[in-house]
């Protein structure tokens, strides 16, 4: 070969992965949790059956007391989880503006829109099963207390909240309206959690109080294993909606990628 004579196959510098070879490249999600479904099915079956098969007859309200094992946990993670979300959103607002942050202030989002949908989810359970209870107990299926009240308010709100946040998408304008009426839901938490304290109502004081109702000691184990179950239910439901949030940014970010790189090439 001439000292001249050029290779016939230059060598050619590696480029960076495409988008759909990173997406093909990128792990499987949730293979670490697919027990999750087994250990969630078997605490809610266990729940049912000590609900309706072990735990003993209320001397006052008879049978319809069951419904106490499903309604009281309902409402404890409700406030937790709406609580969270406002947390959550004040977290996305304060990080979004730092540097470095970026990516926690993404998570924080996504993990406050999750935490959203589910509360409002539960909130509705507690709002059907309040009155199914209340009839028998009260006399009345609603009566317009302040807890009842405020509760039926604070649902609204995170309606509000999630209807702003799907209507805005990947809009940054909108996720920051919808965070800042996620914000107001924290003292409105705090104000659900004392309103029997501070104004009284039909709501007794079952767990921390006088109200009675946990007398019996299988009544304190359903209760708790109820308690358990509604929580690691949710805690799947919640892992689970976070996941699709972040799958569908990461989508939207691949098209754009994707839409950048034909634009390059035309």
């Amino acid at each position: 070969m001439s000292p001249s004579a050029q290779p016939a196959h230059p060598p050619v510098a590696a480029s960076a992965p495409s988008p759909p070879d990173r997406a093909r490249a990128a792990p499987r999600r949730g293979q670490g949790v697919i027990w999750m479904p087994f250990v969630v099915g078997a605490l809610v079956l266990a729940a049912i059956w000590l609900t309706f098969f072990h735990s003993p007859r209320e001397a006052q309200m008879g049978e319809v007391y069951r419904i106490f094992y499903f309604h009281v946990p309902s409402a404890i993670i409700t406030l937790l989880l709406f609580f969270t979300c406002s947390l959550m959103s004040v977290g996305y607002l304060v990080m979004r503006r730092m540097r470095g942050f970026g990516p926690l202030a993404q998570a924080a989002d996504r993990l406050a829109g999750a935490m959203g949908e589910i509360g409002v989810l539960f909130g509705i359970i507690v709002l059907v099963t309040g009155p199914i209870w209340a009839k028998p107990a009260w006399g009345a299926y609603w009566t317009w207390e302040p807890r009842l009240t405020l509760t039926l308010l604070t649902v609204f709100l995170f309606i509000g909240y999630l209807t702003l946040r799907g209507y805005a998408a990947g809009d940054e304008t909108g996720r920051r309206l919808s965070a800042g009426i996620a914000t107001i839901g924290a003292p409105a938490t705090y104000l659900i959690h004392i309103a029997v304290e501070k104004w009284g109502g039909n709501h007794p004081t079952v767990i921390t109080g006088n109200g009675g109702g946990l007398a019996h000691p299988d009544m304190v184990t359903t209760f708790v294993v109820s308690l358990i179950a509604i929580f690691t239910l949710v805690g799947y439901l919640v892992f689970l909606r976070y996941q699709h949030h972040k799958l569908r940014d990461e989508t939207e970010g691949l098209f754009l990628e994707l839409s950048e790189l034909e634009d390059e090439r035309r």
